[in-house]
């Protein structure tokens, strides 16, 4: 998923924002809700039947910054 989002904003949306770093499923940075699971977005593939939409939402239960970008201030601060 997380190569997914890169090409929608290479190519199609430069606005859309989400977090990302490692890669490897190791830090965290990529957490989204995807279809409805929270999960890294760095190791969910995308789903092989194209007729599916994958649907992409912002961790629940967080303040949005901004499109799946959440504030992780909370979270943070109990480390």
């Amino acid at each position: 998923v997380l190569d997914a989002l890169q090409k929608i904003k290479a190519e199609y949306d430069p606005t859309l924002a989400y977090r990302r770093s490692c890669r490897e499923g190791i830090c965290g940075s990529c957490s989204m809700n995807i279809d409805g699971t929270n999960t890294v977005a760095c190791l969910k593939p995308i789903n092989a039947d194209t007729s599916k939409a994958t649907v992409i939402t912002p961790l629940p239960h967080m303040y949005v910054i901004k499109d799946l970008v959440v504030d992780l201030s909370n979270f943070y601060n109990q480390y």
